[in-house]
């Protein structure tokens, strides 16, 4: 299999797929194909029904995924301005990918979602999911804007927007919290909301939160 990414405000990434090499993704990415394409679905039913009703009726996550079939090419794009990057996942490494950002994956790849908790205040952030993939394999996500790269060492943290997160390591935990501006009651009635991720491993930023996009803009 073979992915290339092409264009760069809106880019696509364009799949090469040998006989019987399989890929899978969200409905809806697909920009055009081969006609030797073969199309098919997975369902997701981890955690059974109930975990599954809660992720597609509350999270707005998919309840199945679509799967392409080679031989042929296939070309994905999430619509949206962004940076593409692909990725070659080792055998047994996990790493979790921000809600609607996932392109494409090989079957190859063991596909799971969490829920990150949020904060639990009024007006606050209520949490958000992520796709876990565990390898072997290759897959590619798009972030909102341009991709940045950061290796945090064990026990080390940093603060984020929380719409900044794209992608991290597995072994990088992430928890949310709520920063007050300044003390005191106001301070505290003025704070808002962000997250804290901690080493080790790799994290990977956007450049814009897609909650912050201007009405009726790619996304």
């Amino acid at each position: 299999m073979q992915v290339e990414v092409k264009g760069d405000y809106i880019p696509i990434a364009l799949t090469t797929l040998g006989p019987g090499e399989q890929i899978y993704c969200e409905g809806g990415l697909m920009v055009y194909s081969d006609p030797t394409i073969g199309f098919g679905y997975r369902w997701l039913t981890q955690g059974g029904v109930a975990a599954t009703l809660k992720r597609t009726l509350v999270g707005g996550l998919p309840f199945q995924l679509h799967e392409y079939t080679g031989p042929g090419y296939v070309a994905f794009s999430r619509f949206r301005p962004g940076e593409t990057r692909v990725v070659e996942l080792e055998a047994g490494k996990a790493v979790d990918v921000a809600e609607h950002s996932l392109l494409l994956a090989t079957s190859t790849i063991h596909y799971d979602t969490f829920y990150v908790q949020g904060t639990g205040r009024i007006g606050r952030m209520i949490g958000f999911w992520m796709d876990r993939l565990t390898g072997p394999g290759t897959f590619a996500f798009q972030g909102h804007g341009n991709i940045l790269k950061f290796t945090l060492a064990q026990g080390e943290a940093m603060d984020i927007d929380h719409g900044a997160l794209v992608m991290k390591d597995a072994s990088v935990t992430v928890r949310a919290y709520n920063q007050p501006l300044g003390g005191g009651l106001v301070g505290h009635a003025l704070s808002f909301e962000a997250l804290r991720v901690e080493g080790p491993g790799e994290i990977y930023l956007q450049t814009i939160d897609p909650s912050k996009q201007a009405p009726g803009g790619p996304g």
